[in-house]
């Protein structure tokens, strides 16, 4: 008699396979194709991306990377790669019967389809995919479950699955949050707390599968309610507001903002560059930055935060500057993720 498997599947976005030239525009090709992260009409994004940006932003970003590689690769593809070890050990040490921990990418390697056909050859009955992004976007976390609805049934028919599709609000992982900033932010004693997400085109909050009923106007934000309960940017104010209380700081020490715009649209405010440039006017000299957005440290983090916008603020006046790492795959972090596996609501 067949017995039953359990299949364990974390996503992370991905990665190139190198920083060379060739690698990360093959990388950006599929990026930036996917209608979910440049939602434009197939030829406009076609034309924009093949014949604009593909032109020029490989070389560029190819420096960046160079910036963040270690010998071991990809910081975010090493970070995720520990992270599943870790869940993975967790679960064979707990009571669960036979399971399969498994990571893939949304672009890039190990490809979706890859890790689904690995399930496949494992035997698996029954499958919990947990894309590792705190909080839900349409660019991210709704483009990977619907790539993961598209192929599960064509290579494993049948098998149900659970679907975790945020876990910001999660206590374990807030507390993990708190954790990894709670002596940083001692010993700095900063100014202020700048909680630094990635940020999207205000468009695409009104286009998720469960669009909240008011978003971007004045203090939409300011709670967390049914009514906006999958917006975004009111997930992201949740998570600040939930690590200001953690750590005990005032809520005027903990701000929220938004980086990594791409093109001309509107995309939520504030904007993290421009307040690195109001911060130092402000009497805000010392400053510490972390990004809950971000589970495992990547280009955005180390390369955007750590390396350019430290010298943006050293260059409008800032005096002292530190960024707080991801959760990575801290222990606490893994813990959180192996109950979120181990949640009943398989369908």
């Amino acid at each position: 008699m067949k017995s039953n498997k359990k299949g364990v599947f974390l996503l992370n976005l991905g990665s190139p396979d190198s920083p060379k030239t060739r690698d990360v525009r093959r990388y950006l090709k599929e990026f930036l194709n996917d209608p979910y992260v440049i939602d434009l009409p197939y030829l406009f994004r076609k034309l924009l991306v093949d014949g604009i940006i593909l032109n020029t932003r490989p070389a560029k970003s190819a420096e960046a990377y160079s910036q963040i590689w270690t010998e071991e690769g990809s910081p975010l593809l090493i970070h995720t790669r520990a992270l599943t070890e870790k869940v993975r050990n967790l679960i064979e040490g707990g009571s669960e019967g036979p399971v399969s921990v498994r990571m893939g990418m949304r672009y890039g390697s190990p490809s979706m389809e890859s890790v689904l056909e690995a399930f496949r050859e494992d035997g698996v009955t029954e499958l919990v995919f947990i894309p590792l992004y705190p909080q839900y976007s349409y660019a991210a976390s709704e483009s990977s479950i619907a790539r993961f609805e598209e192929l599960q049934p064509k290579i494993l028919p049948g098998v149900p699955v659970k679907v975790v599709q945020d876990f910001f609000h999660e206590a374990d992982f807030i507390e993990s949050l708190i954790s990894s900033m709670k002596e940083p932010v001692e010993r700095f004693k900063p100014d202020a707390l700048l909680l630094s997400y990635h940020g999207i085109p205000e468009r695409q909050i009104a286009k998720i599968r469960k669009a909240p009923e008011l978003c971007c106007s004045p203090g939409c934000c300011d709670t967390w309610t049914d009514k906006n309960r999958w917006c975004y940017r009111a997930q992201c104010y949740e998570t600040s507001r939930r690590i200001a209380k953690g750590l005990g700081l005032s809520p005027d020490r903990v701000i929220t903002a938004f980086q990594s715009r791409l093109g001309r649209t509107k995309w939520i405010e504030p904007y993290t560059d421009h307040l690195l440039e109001e911060f130092p006017k402000q009497g805000i000299k010392r400053l510490m930055v972390a990004s809950p957005s971000f589970t495992a440290d990547c280009l955005e983090t180390l390369e955007e935060i750590r390396i350019r916008y430290q010298e943006l603020f050293v260059e409008f006046g800032g005096t002292e500057f530190e960024y707080i790492p991801c959760l990575n795959s801290r222990d606490d972090l893994a813990q959180c993720i192996t109950r979120l596996a181990a949640q009943p609501s398989i369908s």
